[in-house]
């Protein structure tokens, strides 16, 4: 039966043409699989799950000699749907050469699976799909769930590459007796390919449409040859997933709906939707953002900020008060500052007189600090220097929004020009 005639008989019910659909496509779908999973077992359930969407969903089919590509694209989504949280590269490892084998071909398997390496995950399974499994164009385009020229600028991409990292090696290796004139540009060549010898050569080919030619026309082979062998298919996979579609028990019915309401949404030609694998777990960006910000802040400014939890005291300014009224409004939202090194305090200076009361001594510079009114409470470190002329370095000022009104003391650094140091004393009798 061709796909026309497999589709029209899974249509009508017939487990026949389920069968020829699985004989037919089964094998390879199973490579595929096996190839973007790693996992026998897993893989094998992934054809499973394919032919049981099959059976239900094939008839929706609106070109029905499309039937390969369309249960690659189906395969693909039940792959998806089987990948891990944590990325995984698709393809199982090369095995390694056996003594026997030529240590030129062992050498070309390497090189072939270090250009796969370098290709982008997508462009990957493009070469897998293309050259392995010969869907090209359209196809590709619908098992990959892309618009054919997204696909199609996909494998441009993803040959171009391979050219680039085994074409030249092609090229000397083979085509000497072709070409004299990259026989004569490789005079005395000892084999290894240099990136001299690869410049060269490559240079060679942009000028020679015989070399061109042999390049683009064994970039295929030898990729094929460098890719690890197809996957058997397990033995009595068949006969399990043709039980399964044909199993009429509420258990069975139960677990093929789930598979079918499971392959997501198809598209008005029949074919499904792509469905992305589980992506990982990631930090909140917030929280990234605000983490990156703390520390651009810390390297440029070397102020370290500390926020109070309980309470967001008034801004605190740089002048004390100089009167009754405006020093009970700075006692009402007592701030206290330490700084490091620790400062010694101001003492009021022995007098007859009455005891006078100090509410704060400030020294002040030529240019005074600005700050903004800010919600949240914000310590200035600010380190103080021997020397007037010295650069200023932070230090720590930590901020309490709770305790007994104290002096306040802010100390800042001079910059020059030096102003003499000013100290008011505030007195109430005065």
């Amino acid at each position: 039966m061709d796909d026309r005639e497999i589709v029209e008989a899974i249509a009508a019910g017939d487990p026949a043409g389920l069968a020829e659909a699985y004989d037919q496509h089964a094998e390879s779908l199973y490579s595929y699989c096996r190839w973007k999973l790693q996992d026998p077992a897993t893989a094998a359930g992934a054809v499973q799950d394919t032919y049981v969407v099959a059976a239900s969903r094939v008839r929706g089919l609106t070109d029905p000699h499309r039937l390969r590509p369309w249960l690659y694209a189906v395969a693909r989504n039940e792959c998806q749907l089987r990948l891990v949280e944590t990325e995984v590269e698709p393809g199982p490892e090369l095995e390694m050469p056996g003594p026997g084998e030529d240590p030129e071909q062992a050498e070309l398997r390497g090189l072939v699976r270090t250009a796969l390496d370098g290709l982008t995950p997508g462009q990957r399974e493009a070469i897998e799909l293309d050259l392995r499994h010969d869907l090209h164009g359209a196809d590709l385009a619908a098992v990959l769930g892309l618009p054919r020229n997204q696909a199609q600028d996909l494998i441009s991409q993803a040959r171009d590459q391979l050219e680039d990292e085994l074409g030249p090696l092609l090229v000397a290796r083979t085509g000497r007796q072709a070409c004299p004139f990259l026989d004569m540009a490789l005079d005395g060549w000892d084999g290894r390919m240099t990136a001299l010898t690869r410049n060269r050569v490559s240079r060679h080919m942009d000028d020679c449409d015989v070399c061109a030619n042999r390049e683009r026309a064994m970039l295929r082979p030898t990729v094929l040859f460098g890719m690890p062998p197809l996957a058997a298919i397990p033995a009595g996979l068949g006969d399990e997933v043709l039980g399964l579609c044909t199993d009429w028990s509420p258990q069975v019915l139960e677990y093929r709906q789930e598979v079918v309401d499971g392959a997501g949404a198809f598209r008005a030609d029949g074919f499904p939707e792509p469905v992305a694998p589980p992506r990982k777990r990631v930090l909140a960006l917030s929280g990234v953002a605000a983490a990156a910000g703390v520390v651009v802040a810390l390297a440029a400014t070397g102020i370290v900020t500390v926020f109070a939890l309980t309470g967001s005291p008034a801004p605190h300014h740089t002048q004390a008060a100089a009167s009754p009224s405006k020093t009970a409004t700075a006692a009402s939202t007592p701030t206290y500052i330490i700084a490091a090194p620790k400062l010694p305090t101001e003492e009021a200076p022995s007098t007859s007189a009455p005891p006078v009361t100090v509410p704060a001594v400030v020294a002040t510079s030529a240019r005074p600090a600005t700050t903004k009114a800010s919600p949240k409470p914000t310590v200035t470190t600010k380190s103080p220097s021997p020397s007037a002329t010295a650069t200023p370095t932070p230090s720590v000022s930590i901020s309490l929004p709770t305790g007994t009104p104290t002096p306040t003391v802010t100390t800042t650094t001079p910059t020059p020009p030096v102003p003499s140091t000013t100290i008011v004393i505030a007195n109430p009798n005065q």
